[in-house]
């Protein structure tokens, strides 16, 4: 470990310091490559300025005569060696003059524009940049003809070149390369990479990196190369850029041959601990062979047979504590197994997963309560034992649907169950989660009759309430007996309302609350109700089912159905009892409609008062 942590710090180290001498010597060549093109510019402007000083050139280009005004640029332009010189007229139409490049080119458009507005705007009248002429680039300068006023421009030139890349690669070990934009790409015009770098090198880098000047490192012909891109701008335009490259590989090389020494040391080291290793396995691979063995029957669950070591060093202390851990685990699974039976497993494992202590916290749950309907009945005529059989078959049942529906079932109380939907694992549609498992446990009570095989008057019904609301959920009890239960008003309206579903003759009953919680579920409302032990009205509603799944029949029905209760509440007693009557004959013997129907009568024989909404009070649970 030392070594290779020793290893790893000088590699980092060596890597870090090449990196930083690759920069600072791309850095140097960069500020000489700049110094050398301003020196250039610098020679240039001074033979320029000398040209419009220079009598004698002033009587050449005033004469007109073409060719004695090439004459003179071409003389001119070989003795200060630069690259090409051109004379252009003054005005908003500049017009070529003379041109050692061209000769022929005399009265046509000057082709560079740009340049000669850049040096008009400046403050000296002058102007440089770098200029493609013939499609190669040179580095020109600009300064009036004073003939005494300005009437002219003298533009002088050096070729951009690989001449130029050579010289300043020479000296640095820098790698230079001059590139072009050609639709929309860098190409390499001048190189001192070698042929195979030079291929890949403008595919590689960016038209971005041209115009911001940022390092990068490229693969180039299977070597990597530390690239400081350098841009030069042409009349405000960036056409070239200058490209300074490091091989890394090689600026690595003598921290290469560090590191493989390094190398050779952690192998030898690594070859000496391996051999020392295994000279002191030979002693211990029986035991903790036999330790491995252990856990693979435990990881599978077999917790009767103990691992035999009989030594008594350091691993014989180890099997006889992993022989007290297997007797522990087998402890904890028994009890685990138990405590899932106890109460529900997502509770169980809450319980186990946490530090138990008193107290909860708030949750926005949906409480379900249900119970048996002709269970006392059924009790009358069937033996305790048969009845207990009867009774753990039902549960087990409705358990299944709660579960199913990832809820939680809370309490067995005797026929009854609590089951509790958002704690202490919670969903986004709890309450829908809700509703639906109390459909589902209304829509099975015809198969839980036939597999307990109850008939006629035997057969049991089921009524089922749910109310949505914040209540308290955690570890009720004593420090001596706990149970995970929720506490709130929530849990007292659901078993209210699981309640009033005997005298609406409905299986199934939720609160307003739920409703809202479960938007593509169609409800039906059932009453505005004062259930026992509050003060607050509660409107309740009856679940129909998927509103996208209704039927036109269904959606008549139920549309009819908010016609009659609106015309009830409005006080509309004629037009309610015949909307009730129609619902009563096509559907004789529901206690909701002859409910509706008595109260119609009793309203018609005592008139409510004013201040009468509709609110039924019911004081049995």
């Amino acid at each position: 470990m030392v070594q290779g942590v020793a290893f790893l710090a000088v590699n980092g180290a060596s890597v870090r310091n090449a990196r930083r001498q690759v920069d600072e010597t791309l850095a140097f060549t960069a500020d000489a490559f700049a110094r050398s093109l301003e020196v250039r510019e610098t020679i240039l402007l001074e033979k320029a300025r000398l040209l419009s000083s220079d009598f004698a050139f002033k009587e050449a280009s005033a004469t007109g005569e073409h060719a004695t005004l090439l004459s003179v640029l071409q003389n001119h332009r070989e003795r200060i060696a630069a690259s090409v010189m051109m004379l252009a007229s003054m005005g908003d139409d500049p017009r070529t003059e003379g041109c050692t490049l061209h000769p022929e080119d005399v009265g046509a458009a000057f082709p560079l524009p740009k340049l000669l507005a850049a040096a008009q705007d400046s403050e000296f009248g002058e102007a440089s940049s770098i200029e493609f002429l013939d499609d190669r680039p040179h580095q020109l300068v600009v300064t009036p003809l004073f003939m005494p006023e300005p009437e002219k421009w003298i533009v002088l030139g050096f070729p951009v070149d690989e001449a130029l890349a050579r010289r300043q690669s020479e000296g640095t070990g820098t790698e230079v390369s001059l590139l072009r934009m050609e639709a929309g790409r860098w190409v390499p015009f001048a190189s001192t990479l070698p042929e195979a770098a030079r291929e890949g090198l403008g595919g590689r880098i960016s038209p971005e990196l041209g115009e911001a000047g940022q390092r990068v490192t490229l693969e180039l012909a299977g070597l990597d190369y530390v690239t400081w891109v350098v841009p030069a701008r042409s009349a405000g335009e960036t056409r070239v850029a200058i490209a300074l490259q490091r091989s890394l590989d090689e600026a690595l090389a003598p921290y290469l041959r560090l590191r493989a020494l390094l190398v050779g040391i952690f192998a030898l080291g690594v070859l000496l601990s391996l051999v020392g290793g295994a000279l002191l396995a030979s002693r211990v691979t029986r035991p903790v062979a036999s330790l491995v063995e252990g856990a693979a029957r435990i990881e599978q669950g077999d917790y009767t047979r103990p691992v035999e070591v009989a030594q008594r060093d350091e691993l014989g202390v180890l099997a006889d504590s992993f022989n007290r851990m297997t007797v522990g685990l087998a402890e904890r699974d028994r009890v685990r197994n138990l405590l899932g039976k106890v109460v529900s497993p997502v509770v169980a494992e809450e319980l186990l997963s946490k530090e138990i202590e008193l107290g909860g916290e708030e949750r926005l749950v949906s409480v379900l309560f249900t119970d048996v309907r002709n269970f006392t009945s059924l009790s009358e005529r069937t033996s305790p034992q048969e009845l207990v059989s009867l009774l753990n078959t039902y549960l087990t049942r409705v358990s299944d649907i709660v579960e199913a529906h990832a809820g939680v079932v809370d309490k067995y109380i005797g026929d009854a169950v609590m089951a509790v939907f958002g704690a202490p694992l919670s969903h986004p549609d709890d309450a829908l989660r809700a509703v639906r498992t109390a459909m589902a446990m209304a829509a099975s009570v015809d198969a839980i009759n036939d597999e307990l095989g109850l008939e006629g008057d035997a057969r049991v019904g089921m009524g089922v309430g749910v109310s949505t609301g914040v209540v308290v959920a955690g570890n009720m009890g004593s420090l001596t007996r706990l149970n995970y239960t929720v506490i709130g008003d929530s849990v007292n309206v659901a078993s209210r309302l699981e309640g009033l579903t005997k005298q609406y003759g409905v299986a199934v009953i939720v609160g307003k609350s739920t409703r809202n919680a479960c938007a593509e579920m169609a409800f039906r409302e059932l009453d505005r109700v004062r259930v026992k032990g509050r003060t607050e009205a509660l409107s309740i509603f009856e679940p129909w089912g998927v509103e996208a799944a209704l039927d036109e029949a269904a959606r008549a029905e139920l549309q009819r159905w908010n016609e009659a209760l609106g015309c009830f509440r409005a006080r509309a007693w004629d037009r309610a009892e015949a909307l009730f009557a129609e619902f009563e004959a096509r559907d004789p013997g529901r206690p909701l409609h002859a409910l509706y129907r008595g109260r119609i009568a009793r309203c018609r024989a005592e008139p409510p008062g004013a201040d009468w909404d509709g609110t039924t009070t019911w004081q049995e649970k």
